[in-house]
């Protein structure tokens, strides 16, 4: 039968002790936290992109980043300087133990900065991407606390 989300006695069912370690994190608090935390690039006063963590599971304290930069501002070190200070902030601020990313097979300069800083492969969804009449991997990428590189130079501000 159909139901709503706060349906009494789904609600009461979620509750119950014997499920908390099996539902998902979305239904273990009373009130939502937030799924993303969102930050502006920005380069000569000018916005130069976006740096975010996105699905943020805050029980398994993990999040994916998603960075991305207008193509006048790439080459220029920001994806890295972004992509440190999300890593500190992640694993420094908020405490996760992990954070992931997905890359496309064919976006070269974005693997290899995860790659750099220590973010390691760990799958592919195969021809997942369709691009340009063709289909391509979008690798998985993912990088525990403990893993992060030391001596990475000064970071930047976001």
């Amino acid at each position: 039968h159909p139901a709503s989300p706060d349906d009494p006695e789904l609600v009461a069912l979620r509750r119950l002790p014997e499920l908390q370690d099996r539902l998902s994190e979305v239904y273990q608090y009373p009130h939502p936290l937030p799924s993303q935390i969102c930050f502006r690039i920005e380069a000569a006063g000018q916005l130069a992109g976006e740096a975010s963590l996105k699905t943020i599971r805050w029980n398994n304290r993990k999040a994916e980043v998603l960075i991305y930069l207008l193509p006048a501002f790439q080459g220029r070190g920001l994806g890295r300087q972004a992509l440190q200070e999300l890593m500190k902030f992640g694993f420094e601020t908020l405490h996760f133990h992990r954070l992931e990313a997905e890359v496309y097979e064919y976006n070269h300069p974005a693997r290899r900065l995860f790659e750099s800083l220590g973010f390691r492969e760990e799958g592919r969804l195969r021809e997942a991407r369709w691009r340009n009449s063709q289909f391509f991997d979008i690798i998985r990428y993912g990088l525990l606390r403990h893993e992060v590189p030391t001596n990475e130079g000064p970071q930047a501000e976001l």
